[in-house]
């Protein structure tokens, strides 16, 4: 058994619900108290099961964690991906647009706690399912960039492309992050936008269309 692995997992309903309710719990101690708030009888009593429940199917809180970290970032790529499928076809400009927005949008949503996962609790960015998340995430923007095509100016598609998504990953959180206004954050989500598009394709958004023939 590798590390952060349940016991076991569910198979009957009324499983599923004790599996379900502990993870849920573990959610809202760490947006309430952060990580340090967090133990497996806190986790049991919030949860509403018997901590004997608990230990069935965890070792340990890190284990509680881990799956819950693994969902998380299994939904952030979900919705990126249906984005993407949403804007094949539209102008490149929309197509970073949107992503733009549904990765900070993504953060935002869950911003406490994206925040204790991701900057507070070291070894969650160790774990496979966030480093499958990260990878998801490039392979993703290569997939972008295949489907551009002729539209992307890079010397380097795929080395280039690598280099942005991670650009786009490290500056998606910190947007995310940042306790400001919403007007703010939108023209910060949107000035990433435009300089990822800068980086892609070689302009502007308004100077690339100008050039563009009628």
């Amino acid at each position: 058994m590798s590390a952060y692995t349940p016991k076991k997992w569910p198979k009957q309903a009324r499983s599923r619900m004790s599996f379900d309710a502990v993870i849920s719990a573990c959610a809202r101690i760490l947006r309430k108290d952060g990580y340090e708030g967090l133990n497996t009888n806190h986790i049991a009593k919030v949860a509403g099961v018997g901590i004997g429940t608990l230990y069935d199917f965890f070792p340990d809180k890190e284990t509680i964690v881990a799956v819950l970290a693994e969902r998380m970032m299994a939904e952030s790529t979900r919705r990126m991906r249906k984005v993407f499928a949403e804007t094949v076809g539209t102008s490149p400009w929309n197509g970073v647009v949107r992503l733009t927005e549904q990765g900070v949008a993504n953060v935002v949503e869950e911003q406490k706690l994206s925040y204790v996962l991701l900057r507070q609790i070291p070894f969650v960015m160790t774990l496979p399912a966030v480093e499958a998340w990260r990878t998801a995430l490039i392979d993703l923007a290569q997939e972008i960039r295949v489907a551009a095509g002729d539209a992307l100016n890079l010397k380097m598609p795929k080395e280039d492309t690598w280099l942005i998504a991670q650009m786009m990953f490290n500056a998606t959180l910190e947007i995310g992050f940042l306790n400001v206004p919403d007007a703010e954050r939108r023209a910060l989500t949107i000035g990433l936008a435009r300089l990822t598009y800068r980086m892609a394709v070689g302009g502007d958004p308004d100077e690339v269309a100008e050039s563009l023939p009628a």
